[in-house]
């Protein structure tokens, strides 16, 4: 017997509300949330800052502490979908006594989500009951994040940069692991391009063949992968591809995503979670016949954006280690610009 969710409660936004918006976008169409966001008028969080101009940039570094996530407590958080990426972001919705799941695909999947109330549609109408002072700190708390943020040449200005140049109407699919965490904590939020992503189990099975699917609907597409991710499914370049699109292959020589999780540097750390390839990129993808180049730099990155076919961009960037100690310098100088400039916990 297939079990059936019902919708449990209604939506009331709270004045000190915060919406959190899933990669999955919960299945719903993205004009109608872009509404929903324009019409309740709160502070938003999205997984996917580049379908969604006015959501608060680099909310997943400003959350990752943990004093500050609790003095941005919300009196409720509508969260659309599901969040799969930051667990700074998963934290701050863990901690609400009131969360509102939107998401159509409950009532025969994962009926039993959890939440305080749970919504399949999202409404129509909504009476909006916004705290000024609570956006307006929201505001402030991007602003002094993106000032705080100074990147030198890394994988994550490297996303930045990418989706920062897209031109309007072209496609981004991003990799699992870091590109696709990177992008969600470091690109400016906007609008104009169309964003996808292989969620689901967050693994990095197919995802040069569900990009190379994608940017056969698209004039010009661009996708950022890692090189595990590229090596792992190398065999979908055999197969043979009109488009005009840009692959951005980020090689840091294994998987860079450990080195910035509690594992990295215990025994054994390279062997089992670095898996270092060591192998030339540039000439496994020359030997199925593809343009090819290899950057090292922001101005030689500024230079590949307007290859016709599909051209591969081998993006060289500093090795796992610097990159994950980066990181945590960079989640204290946004947690510390933060505190001081909104006189935060």
């Amino acid at each position: 017997v297939e079990s059936q969710a019902e919708p449990r409660g209604e939506l009331r936004p709270m004045p000190r509300s915060v919406m959190v918006i899933g990669h999955d976008m919960g299945g719903f169409d993205r004009t109608r949330i872009q509404k929903m966001v324009a019409d309740l008028a709160i502070p938003v969080i999205a997984e996917d800052p580049l379908s969604f101009s006015t959501a608060v940039p680099h909310a997943a570094l400003i959350l990752a502490d943990a004093s500050l996530r609790e003095s941005l407590k919300a009196d409720q958080v509508i969260v659309i979908g599901r969040t799969t990426l930051s667990r700074s972001v998963n934290a701050y919705v863990a901690q609400s006594n009131n969360v509102v799941v939107i998401d159509s695909r409950i009532e025969k999947i994962d009926t039993s989500r959890e939440a305080t109330n749970v919504l399949l549609h999202l409404p129509e109408y909504i009476e909006t009951n916004a705290d000024i002072s609570w956006i307006n700190l929201w505001k402030s708390l991007g602003s002094q994040a993106s000032n705080a943020i100074e990147l030198d040449w890394s994988e994550q200005l490297v996303a930045r940069e990418i989706s920062r140049a897209m031109p309007d109407y072209s496609a981004l699919f991003v990799g699992s692991s870091r590109p696709v965490r990177d992008i969600e904590a470091f690109a400016q939020p906007r609008s104009g391009i169309h964003v996808y992503a292989n969620r689901g189990l967050a693994g990095i099975d197919g995802n040069i063949s569900t990009a190379f699917g994608i940017s056969t609907r698209f004039e010009r597409t661009y996708s950022i992968i890692g090189d595990l991710t590229f090596l792992h499914d190398v065999s979908a370049l055999a197969n043979s591809l009109q488009s005009h699109h840009t692959i951005f292959v980020i090689d840091n020589n294994g998987g860079g995503i450990f080195s910035t999780l509690p594992q990295a540097g215990v025994d054994g750390f390279e062997k089992i979670f670095g898996t270092p390839h060591g192998l030339n990129l540039e000439s496994i993808i020359a030997g199925f016949g593809y343009s090819v180049e290899k950057v090292k730099t922001l101005s030689d990155l500024s230079r590949t954006f307007h290859h016709d076919g599909l051209h591969f961009v081998v993006v060289e960037v500093p090795n796992r280690d610097t990159n994950g100690d980066a990181l945590r310098k960079i989640h204290q100088r946004v947690a510390s610009a933060v505190r001081i400039g909104s006189n935060l916990a």
